[in-house]
Formats: C-alpha cells, structure tokens, sequence
C-alpha cells in the first residue's frame, strides 16, 4: 500500500482478493457490511474532544460442495486515534492485545485489521486467520443505545480517564483457529446454546511503549523508569503464548403476560502462556487467566443487564502481592418508538498491577503503589433516523483515583455528540 490510499480503493481491493480463491461459482454471494462513527462534544467543560472511527467488513462464500459452506472474510478499518497496538482489559491490566492494529502504514488511519478464511456445516464452523476470539465474539455487557460512546469498552473515550473493560478480547485479532459446534446444541431444549473454543500460538511482543497506559506513566519521566538497572527493558517486551479461550453464550424466552422475558448469558475463560525467552523479569510475572461474566433481561422496550471481569494481568502475586484487574459494569435501555434512551455505571479496581511499570526489577522496591479506581456513569438519548442512521447525545462522568506520582486523584465530565451511520 501507498501513503494516501483511499478507503473506497482498499475496500475494493480487499474484496477482490477475498472474493478470488473461490473461483467463478454464480453462488458466491460477497457480503459487505460496517459501520462509521463521529463524536463530538466538551470534556471538561472547555476542552474539544472528537473521534472518528469506521469499520467495513467484506464476506465471500461458495456451496461449491454440497452440505459445506466456504469463505473468506476480511475487515479494513478507520481510526486516527487507535495506536499500533491497543491495552486491553483496562491500561493496566493486560499489557498487550494481540499485536499489531493490522496491516497498512503508520503514516495513515487506513488498516486492514482481519483477514481469515473458514468452513461451515453440519460439524459447526472452523475459521483460520487474523480475528476476534470466541471469548469476545460471544461476550455480554451492559446494555447501551451507542456504538463508540460508553461506561465499558469504547471505541471513543472524551474523558482519557475510563479504565472499565469487561470483555475478555486479550487476544485481539491475532491470527488462530476458532471452532464453534452448530448452534442450538441439545435441539433447543433448554434453549439455544452457543459455544466454541479458539487457540492463538502467539501473540507479539509489545514494542516500544504501546503496552503502556496511555500518556506518560510517570508525569514528566517519559516512561524512563521502566529500564532496569541491567538494561532490561521490563515492558516494552513481554511475549505471550499459547493462547485459549473458551466461551458460551446462553438464550431463552419465557412467556410473561403479554410479552416474552428474553434471558441471554455468556461466559468465557483465557488463559495465555508468559513466553519466558522474553527480556522480563521472571521474578515478576506469570500466565495469564481472565474470567468474564455477563447477562442481559430484555422484556418488551425494557432491557437491564450487566457484566464482570476479573483477571490477575500476567503478573506474580508472589512477588507483587494482589495484582488482580477487577472491572464490573450495569445498565438500563429503554426504547420508545424511534427514541433509545439509557443509564449506565461502571467500575474498575486496579490492584499494583501495572508495578511492572516501574518496578520492582533486581531488587529495586517498587517506589509506591500503582492503585487505580476508577468509576464512570452516563446517561444518554438517541433518535433513530432509519436507513442505518442514529444521532445521540450522553452526559458522561468519570472519577480516576490513583498515587499522587502518577498525577493524583482526577475527575471529569463529558457532554458529547454520537451521529453514527451503519450498513
């Protein structure tokens, strides 16, 4: 690719080279969907805060063989803001995210961040190549009427502030294998159940210092402190391994009155292997294991529902003390007509696992606590214009609490503007 490639000339490229190993069958529809997202508003009453974000996803299959579903997917992304790779969990709670943002330039927002080929049938479905995980494919949070803005993993944050993630996305779009066993296992006897399992043989290093939180982790040190005294540099490149997951999504209806009370829950489990021929410090880390629960209510124009993760960020609680990443976010939708309007909290507990960040290396005690709280609430309206288009507004607030070293307690409040277009 060449600086200044358009997205039109991407998609189409994209689509081309998807669409080519299956062949010239009349029945090899190619599907293309996405969405494009713009928020706007004021952060502190004062301070601009805008983001752009645009995802279009092509999909291409063939019933060259009878009973058996082929293709190939691939997705090209727009985001000026997403660095080249992303922190997951909460800044301080996994280091590293599935590699790269994707495939493009640095000197543009214009990546291809997913690319895989798969086969469907009686079996289930297998799919191989750069994508999303079960355990994310299959997650459940709160409910929310936006696309980007929100308590728990957004895809715009005005405020720099919300650590409060509950998906369990640790392996990112690193290149696996994924199988999900047909659903509706168990003939819909107790309703519909959806499962499967990914596997990940590695994830790369972190690089640089796009492992760590965002800005400076010690205002004013400029990320130096996390050289230790022999060289190592303790973050920058931490590997992982053998990455698995296993998920399951749960749905079921019960008759209420006039209208059916919708049950949906998910569960799912990561565990990544800490690759010791990393630089690390092996005093101080460990496997990574993440648990994420959530459940949705929906009855008539009503839905509640909340979600929880728990993880201990691949760090040794022997040699750190508590460690653990604990986030947990509720909400409430309501629809009336084509009026969506919400309220929705959240919360974060970051227990020193970010002292990698600063130490302790070779002896070195870790200077202070690197404890982050962090608590957000909105509230929210939006109108559905049709053909895809939603326009909405939200008053949205956060309160960080953290050591004075890393920039003290903070506390923020954001009105913003989400006009978002889906296809």
């Amino acid at each position: 690719m060449v600086r200044g490639t358009s997205l039109l000339g991407l998609v189409g490229a994209a689509a081309m080279l998807i669409a080519a190993p299956l062949g010239h069958a009349q029945d090899s529809p190619i599907t293309v969907d996405g969405d494009a997202v713009f928020t706007s508003g004021l952060s502190d009453g004062d301070v601009s805060a805008t983001d752009f974000d645009a995802r279009v996803d092509v999909t291409a299959t063939s019933h060259a063989v009878r009973g058996l579903e082929l293709g190939a997917g691939g997705g090209v992304r727009v985001d000026g803001n997403r660095a080249d790779r992303r922190a997951a969990g909460g800044r301080y709670s996994s280091f590293t995210f599935g590699g790269q943002r994707g495939v493009g330039p640095q000197s543009t927002d214009v990546f291809v961040d997913r690319a895989y080929v798969f086969a469907k049938g009686g079996f289930g479905s297998v799919s191989v190549g750069s994508d999303a995980g079960v355990a994310e494919k299959l997650a459940v949070t709160s409910p929310t009427i936006f696309r980007a803005l929100g308590v728990n993993d957004w895809r715009a944050d005005p405020s720099g502030f919300n650590d409060v993630h509950t998906v369990n996305d640790f392996s990112g779009n690193a290149a696996k294998i994924t199988y999900m066993p047909p659903a509706g296992l168990f003939g819909g006897v107790i309703g519909n159940v959806q499962m499967g399992v990914s596997y990940a043989p590695e994830l790369e290093s972190c690089g640089v210092d796009e492992c760590s939180p965002l800005g400076n982790i010690v205002p004013g040190q400029n990320n130096e402190l996390i050289v230790g005294q022999d060289g190592q540099v303790l973050v920058r490149d931490q590997r992982w391994r053998d990455v698995s997951e296993a998920a399951l999504y749960y749905q079921n209806g019960f008759s209420m009155g006039g209208d059916r009370l919708l049950l949906g829950i998910g569960a799912s489990f990561v565990r990544a292997d800490q690759d010791e021929t990393g630089s690390l410090n092996d005093d101080f880390v460990e496997d990574y294991e993440a648990l994420a629960l959530g459940l949705n209510l929906a009855y008539g124009d009503l839905t509640i529902g909340g979600s929880v993760k728990t993880t201990n960020a691949g760090l040794d609680e022997g040699a750190l003390g508590e460690s653990d990443y604990l986030a947990f976010d509720a909400g409430i939708t309501y629809q009336a007509g084509d009026w969506r309007m919400m309220l929705g909290y959240g919360e974060a507990d970051a227990e020193r696992d970010a002292s990698l960040l600063v130490g302790p290396t070779n002896g070195i005690a870790v200077p202070y606590a690197l404890d982050r709280r962090t608590q957000t609430a909105q509230a929210g309206v939006a109108y559905v214009l049709g053909h895809g288009i939603t326009l909405g507004a939200a008053a949205q607030f956060v309160e960080s609490n953290k050591p004075g070293a890393l920039g003290g307690d903070k506390d923020t409040a954001s009105v913003m503007i989400e006009s978002s277009i889906r296809f």
